[in-house]
């Protein structure tokens, strides 16, 4: 590809298929997660190495692992086939493997503490050019229907057990004069007592008056009168209900048969039994129930299928896919931000007409095509025009799409931000106008000196304080009444720093006028020209700007979670196509279902960081303080991390730790803590390096260290290290990917829970990082 356009893209699909498709990646999605099972990819290799190339979320519930532990080596996985059941399975594989019949078997899995899970796989195999095998298939969970069948396995034995030694619930039936006879067991299994009926013929007196269910009566009759036209050729079968001593209704199977005829092959006499099979019948409509239930689940599925292709074609931003240099998709926020009647119009529309004109469009194309020959996302803001000629300031932010099957092809999404860069612009006009009104004493000026009296203020401060200057200028200890105590200490603090060092940073406080009402304010301290211990303060209100930080706040956690459930969505959607579970997809489709599958995940950990990070900000992160094991902990984490830091080359080492070490803090958060920290280190250490981690007490605390071999933290970028959104500028840290939030939610969690971090760092030689809790006692 010599040149790649502005906002190019391939053509795609009719609108109509993409919809189709769209609709059901969402439903295949969502099958897997009602389903009682879990879609995989089973791999055997000719050296008769295994692994799972693809195991969907369900294979932790069947195994009790995690997707990604299995992808290198599923050799763990015939360890939790019971042992009777695993030497059925190879066979059935390695038969499969030969002759790549589908494969179909039905195991037993252990499960610690618990008891075993039975359940059935069927996979139809696939072979490789390398000549390995790869089976797709789906592992359902069978336990429930297998100890039904155990259960009515076992009842019909102790039926029959009971029905040779005692003759249970048989009856006898003169068919001609309506007499019969039971056995005591029928009445027991009902309830009654023998002396309930003084005679047999008041049982069947009961038996067909008020005993049997009426709707069951008909049955019952219909049952009869096919057995007896049969002529003995088939058993007599019927399921009815009979109410029981205590008024319940109770499912009964008769079985029997006629046993007597006359000469003219009349029924004269019928023998059989009754047994209770109510237990059946209970289970039976649970799983008609459960039936039910899925199915009502596959059509809410299809439902949300459709409401998330709404808002997907409803997005705020406006999203166009073009093809050599013409819009071949467009949806409907960008049809209103380029004053489109609808999304149908700008279909075959050159993009040209966003530019300014042909040298804009070639210093647009200059800027963004070495970073999509590359591969990666462009981001930047443009001057760019309307279909009407109207100007505004887009931010847009683009990848190429795949070169074999796109000719010079992009995705874009454009958003319009005129409106925030006019405040933007505004908000550095104001600052310098601020800046100016400062210097001309406009903002709130306090002179004072060493003893904190008040020599002089302007109408500003006044202002500020609520009081007159008289008023300020006449009171001693009039600071009491102005700040809390906590911000008397920070502009003490200030005052001896300005004392000591000559400079002091500006800093916050609220400024408390009567009724305890705050003003926010910035005070920048600086020493009194020709005098070593007076001062002179300057002071400006910023509610604007807490105020805006406020919202600023609110919009992130309002859109971090209206993008994090279609996300998610759509994440599962991918995920399943790039596995294959609908089909083999053409080679040009599985390129782009990759790269959508690689962007939405990197969105969601974006998503998740802003939650925390907002969480955090506002206090509503709960951490539950409990008594761990550090060692314990440390060591979980090794394990869980240790698939991932292989698939980087590198190496998890614990080095050295006590026996125990017990510390006050909440697990799931300190998880969270280790697993950065820990990824940290395994994405910038060198191939074959390994990651050592450490566990010791220091005085009356433990100390948890990371250390890595990687290229270390420049000296310049140290200091900023815990912000949020900060990554170092170098090309190999940006290629490592992350959010820049990570170890600012780090250190938040760990100061939540009484914890301190830090690190130490020399460049080219690695860094380690360290956080420290009390010894719990």
């Amino acid at each position: 590809m010599s040149e790649l356009p502005a906002m190019s893209a391939e053509l795609v699909p009719e609108e109509t298929e993409l919809a189709a498709l769209q609709r059901s990646h969402a439903l295949l999605s969502n099958f897997s997660r009602c389903l009682p099972g879990m879609f995989y990819q089973f791999r055997r290799y000719p050296d008769a190495r295994f692994c799972l190339p693809y195991a969907s979320e369900a294979v932790e519930t069947f195994f009790g692992v995690k997707a990604e532990q299995l992808r290198e080596d599923a050799s763990f996985m015939f360890a939790k086939v019971h042992p009777d059941d695993l030497p059925k399975m190879i066979v059935a594989v390695r038969k499969s493997f030969v002759d790549l019949s589908p494969w179909h078997q039905e195991y037993r899995i252990i499960a610690d503490g618990q008891p075993d899970r039975w359940v059935v796989g069927d996979a139809t195999p696939e072979r490789l050019p390398d000549g390995s095998v790869l089976w797709h298939g789906f592992l359902s969970d069978n336990t429930e229907r297998k100890l039904t069948e155990q259960r009515l396995l076992a009842a019909e034995r102790q039926r029959s057990l009971v029905m040779k030694a005692s003759n249970q619930g048989l009856y006898d039936i003169n068919l001609q004069t309506g007499d019969g006879s039971f056995s005591p067991e029928y009445l027991q299994m009902l309830g009654y007592d023998p002396g309930d009926f003084a005679h047999p013929q008041q049982f069947w007196d009961y038996f067909w008056g008020t005993g049997v269910h009426p709707d069951d009566v008909a049955n019952l009759k219909q049952a009869y009168k096919a057995h007896a036209a049969a002529q003995g050729g088939a058993d007599y079968h019927a399921e009815f209900r009979q109410k029981n001593k205590a008024g319940e209704w109770r499912w009964i199977m008769s079985l029997g048969s006629i046993v007597e005829w006359d000469s003219k092959g009349k029924p004269l006499r019928m023998v059989g039994t009754h047994i209770d099979i109510t237990e059946r019948k209970q289970t039976e409509e649970m799983l008609r129930q459960n039936q039910e239930l899925l199915e009502s689940n596959k059509n809410r599925y299809k439902e949300l299928a459709r409401e998330l292709e709404i808002l997907i074609t409803n997005a705020p931003v406006g999203i166009m896919f073009v093809s050599d240099g013409v819009i071949v998709r467009a949806n409907k926020a960008l049809a209103e931000l380029c004053r489109f009647p609808d999304a149908r119009a700008m279909i075959g529309v050159k993009t040209t007409f966003l530019y300014q004109g042909p040298e804009d469009y070639e210093a647009f194309s200059a800027q963004v095509t070495p970073g999509l020959l590359a591969d990666e996302l462009v981001e930047l803001e443009w001057y760019l025009r309307r279909f009407n000629g109207e100007a505004f300031t887009g931010r847009v932010a683009g990848r190429a799409l795949p070169t074999e099957s796109y000719v010079r092809g992009a995705v874009w999404m454009i958003e319009d931000v005129t409106e925030q860069k006019a405040t933007l612009d505004a908000l550095r006009t104001s600052e310098q106008r601020l800046q100016r009104l400062m210097n001309s004493s406009l903002i709130g000026i306090i002179q004072g000196n060493e003893s904190g009296e008040i020599l002089d203020v302007n109408d500003v401060f006044t202002q500020f304080s609520g009081y007159d200057r008289d008023y300020l200028l006449s009171r001693n200890n009039l600071w009491h009444t102005l700040l809390s105590p906590q911000d008397m200490k920070i502009c003490q603090q200030a005052y001896q720093d300005l004392i000591q060092t000559g400079t002091t940073a500006p800093f916050e406080i609220m400024l408390l006028q009567g009724g305890n009402v705050g003003v926010p304010i910035l005070v920048g301290l600086s020493h009194l020209e020709n005098s070593e211990r007076g001062w002179v303060a300057f002071a400006m209100d910023i509610s604007d700007r807490l105020r805006m930080n406020r919202l600023k706040t609110e919009f992130i956690s309002v859109v971090s979670h209206e993008l994090r459930t279609p996300l998610t969505s759509i994440r599962g959607s991918l995920s399943l196509l790039e596995s294959g579970v609908s089909g083999v997809l053409p080679k040009q489709a599985e390129h782009l279902i990759r790269i959508a599958h690689n962007n939405s995940k990197r969105l969601i950990t974006l998503v998740n960081d802003i939650l925390d990070m907002d969480k955090l900000a506002s206090g509503k992160m709960i951490f539950r303080s409990e008594a761990l094991d550090l060692v314990a902990l440390v060591q979980n984490a090794l394990e869980l991390h240790t698939s991932y830091a292989s698939s980087l080359k590198v190496n998890l080492v614990l080095d050295h730790h006590p026996q125990q070490a017990w510390i006050l803090a909440d697990h799931d958060r300190l998880m969270q803590v280790m697993a950065n920290l820990i990824s940290n280190a395994a994405k910038f250490s060198r191939e074959g390096e390994t990651v050592l981690l450490r566990v010791f007490g220091k005085g009356p605390r433990y100390r948890v260290e990371v250390r890595d071999r990687g290229v270390g933290i420049a000296p310049e970028f140290q200091e900023h290290l815990f912000e949020p959104f900060t990554q170092a500028d170098g090309t190999d840290t940006r290629q490592k990917g992350g959010t820049g939030l990570g170890l600012s939610i780090t250190k938040a969690m760990l100061e939540k829970m009484h914890g301190q971090i830090g690190f130490a760092s020399t460049a080219g030689q690695g860094s380690t990082f360290w956080f420290e809790f009390d010894v719990y006692r």
